[in-house]
């Protein structure tokens, strides 16, 4: 009997204590339903890569006013399978172009991208023309990292820097490691590049002569200095 007791009474002194917590929470749900402003809810892995560029796992509904909210013009998909209708619809009705990079799901391959695939995701992600951009993958982890780490390259990012951004979305496996390291492509810069690919940096003495990359600018180019 003692023991019952006992048990009853932990039971009430915890609900007491998550009482006022249930309280706030259906308090700010009640208070959104009333004036009409819809929850706002991050996608998981949500982070800011650069000014106007996104990132996070797959859009779920209820991640939809947090992404209106960012007036994006693209969302890039790094997926096995395009987006599904409900969010096709969504990015329709907004004006967001939708780009689908077709990603590996086989779990004999290391890496679920080749290099032509990531160099086709930072050409798109480099053009002001489909910037504010929003890129995920399905979980907002290795693929999403993969791109942005060799994005970071790109921009003369030190090694140990790019590895520690991509250990706080993803684990880092040998093969994520290996693929970046030895990743080299001919970048296509576009007319209109983003501002912070290489801020400050000269075109003809510094980026013309990257360590990795070829770089490949449009015709109308002119510019000396990023």
């Amino acid at each position: 009997m003692q023991v019952e007791s006992s048990k009853q009474e932990w039971r009430s002194s915890t609900e007491t204590i998550e009482e006022p917590w249930k309280l706030a929470e259906l308090t700010r749900k009640s208070d959104a339903e009333q004036d009409g402003t819809p929850l706002l809810v991050t996608p998981l892995r949500f982070g800011i890569v650069q000014p106007k560029l996104f990132r996070g796992l797959y859009p779920r509904k209820l991640n939809l006013p947090f992404l209106r909210r960012l007036k994006l013009k693209t969302i890039l998909s790094l997926t096995p399978e395009p987006l599904i209708d409900e969010i096709k619809q969504f990015c329709k009705e907004e004006g967001i172009d939708v780009i689908h990079i077709k990603t590996s799901k086989s779990k004999k391959k290391d890496v679920p991208l080749t290099h032509k695939e990531i160099t086709q995701a930072i050409e798109i992600i480099i053009s002001q023309r489909h910037s504010p951009l929003y890129l995920h993958c399905l979980n907002g982890s290795q693929a999403t990292s993969l791109v942005i780490a060799c994005l970071r390259k790109l921009s003369f990012w030190r090694t140990s820097s790019i590895f520690s951004e991509f250990s706080y979305y993803s684990e880092v496996t040998a093969a994520d490691h290996k693929f970046v390291e030895e990743y080299s492509a001919e970048i296509q810069l576009p007319s209109d590049p983003v501002s912070w690919i290489w801020m400050g940096l000269s075109r003809t003495g510094v980026v013309d002569h990257h360590p990795t990359f070829k770089i490949k600018h449009a015709a109308s180019s002119e510019d000396d200095e990023f």
